[in-house]
C-alpha cells in the first residue's frame, strides 16, 4: 500500500512517518481539472503559499507550531495555495 493511505496505516498499525520539513501528505483527492491533490497533510514547515497542489481547505497540521500556529487551512487555489493558521477563541 501508498505512504500515506489512512486505512491500511491504522489496519496495519504502522505509525506514519516522522514530521519532516517536507509535506507529509495524509489524504489525497481526485481532481478533473487539477489530477490528485493534497487534502489533509502535516510537517514542521507550512507550504509556501502559491504552491500548487493542494486543495481548497486543505488542512496542515504544524508539527513545530505553537499557540495559533499548529492548524492551517488553504484558503487560496489548487493552482495558488494560501495557508492560513486557524486561531482559537
Amino acid at each position: 500500500m501508498s505512504q500515506g493511505n489512512i486505512w491500511y496505516e491504522m489496519k496495519e498499525g504502522k505509525p506514519f512517518p516522522r514530521p519532516s520539513t517536507t509535506v507529509v501528505p495524509i489524504l489525497r483527492v481526485a481532481d478533473a481539472t487539477y489530477g490528485e491533490l493534497i487534502m489533509m497533510a502535516y510537517g514542521t514547515s507550512v507550504p509556501t503559499d502559491a504552491t500548487s497542489g493542494y486543495a481548497v481547505g486543505c488542512i496542515f497540521v504544524h508539527t513545530d507550531g505553537g499557540n495559533d500556529t499548529a492548524l492551517y487551512v488553504n484558503e487560496g487555489t489548487a493552482a495558488s495555495c494560501d495557508f492560513n493558521a486557524i486561531q482559537g477563541a
